[in-house]
Parts: structure tokens; C-alpha cells; sequence
């Protein structure tokens, strides 16, 4: 081998080993992947189709809890996070979007994390998105889905409302008990650009 190709075949080596090390010291950062499911083998790996047609394996996580409705042909996005080799990065959270009969979005994400002290914690949190069709402050917000149907949830004093809520507006409800409306937030969505 020549003293050109072994040189460069180093330099190669050691940005590699920078790249993943850049990757395994920021444990606070996730790597966010869209996709639909190609292959799902509970407990071991998630493989998923992205948007360029690529087909990737994703490891999860030992603790990972993943919702119910994963299955192959289902539309997810995947939340990685480094592995404790600092190399290879694990799934952590998995989060899948469904319309409910109603016709709002409805997402839900399962979360599992294993806090310094090795304790493991697991949340799931739905949220149903929809536009505002009637309101009345301190009892009731109805949302429309897409195909116009509408469904109702009841204010109480631990709901918390964005300011100036009112009709028209596209909202994502965190559901309390029953049908209370834990928290209502607005849907924020991208200007158009001239």
C-alpha cells in the first residue's frame, strides 16, 4: 500500500471516530427520524422506510415502551438517543399520528427514560388537534377534525388555556380524565413564503 492511500485512509479513520464521539458527548440531544414501518420486532428493532426510500435499522432501547399501534405500514417518528457505548444510537421514544372517528389528529408517544440514578420512567401522552368551533370560557371547547365532525371537552380549574382562545383557532388538546381538557395549546404553522 502506498504512503498516499494509508495517510488518507488515517485522516478517514480518525473524522469518523470525531463525528460519533461529537454524537456520544451531547447524551441530551435526540436525532428525530420520520418514517414508515418496513419490519417491527418488539423489544429488539424497528426498521423504517424514510422519505429517500432508504430502509435503516434502529436498535431499541432495553426500557423503551412503544404504542400499541405500531405495526408494519404504520407512519411513526423515532426519537434516538446515544448509547452507553457512545456509539450506536438507540431508540428511546416513538411517537405514531391516527385520525380518531371523529376526524381530529390524534398522536401519542410513549417516552421511557432512565434517569442518572437508574430509575426508569415510562409516559404516554395523546393529544387531539383539531380547529375551534365553539367556546365558552371555564366550561366547554368543541374542535372540528378534517372531515367536519366535532367533538367536545369540558373545561374545569385545572385546565390550563392559552390567552385570547376563540373560535377559529387550530388547537392540540392533552386530554384529562374523561373528556376534560387538560391542556389546550395553539398550532402554530409556517407563513407562507412570497
Amino acid at each position: 500500500m502506498n504512503i498516499k492511500a494509508l495517510v488518507a485512509a488515517s485522516c478517514l479513520t480518525i473524522a469518523g471516530l470525531a463525528s460519533v464521539q461529537a454524537i456520544a458527548g451531547d447524551s441530551d440531544k435526540y436525532v428525530m427520524i420520520n418514517g414508515q414501518v418496513v419490519r417491527y420486532e418488539p423489544g429488539k428493532t424497528i426498521v423504517v422506510r424514510g422519505a429517500d426510500s432508504r430502509e435503516v435499522v434502529y436498535m431499541l432501547s432495553p426500557n423503551v415502551q412503544i404504542p400499541a399501534d405500531v405495526k408494519v405500514g404504520r407512519d411513526v417518528t423515532l426519537f434516538t438517543e446515544a448509547g452507553a457505548d457512545g456509539t450506536s444510537q438507540l431508540v428511546s421514544r416513538v411517537t405514531t399520528t391516527s385520525v380518531t372517528p371523529e376526524g381530529n389528529v390524534k398522536r401519542t408517544t410513549e417516552d421511557t427514560r432512565t434517569l442518572p440514578s437508574g430509575t426508569t420512567t415510562r409516559t404516554t401522552t395523546t393529544t387531539i388537534s383539531g380547529r375551534v368551533e365553539a367556546y365558552e370560557a371555564g366550561k366547554l371547547i368543541t374542535i372540528t377534525g378534517a372531515d367536519g365532525s366535532r367533538t367536545t371537552y369540558m373545561i374545569n380549574q385545572t385546565s390550563k388555556l392559552p390567552a385570547g382562545l376563540a373560535v377559529g383557532k387550530t388547537v392540540t388538546i392533552v386530554p384529562a380524565d374523561g373528556n376534560v381538557a387538560g391542556s389546550v395549546t395553539y398550532v402554530i404553522t409556517d407563513a407562507p413564503q412570497n
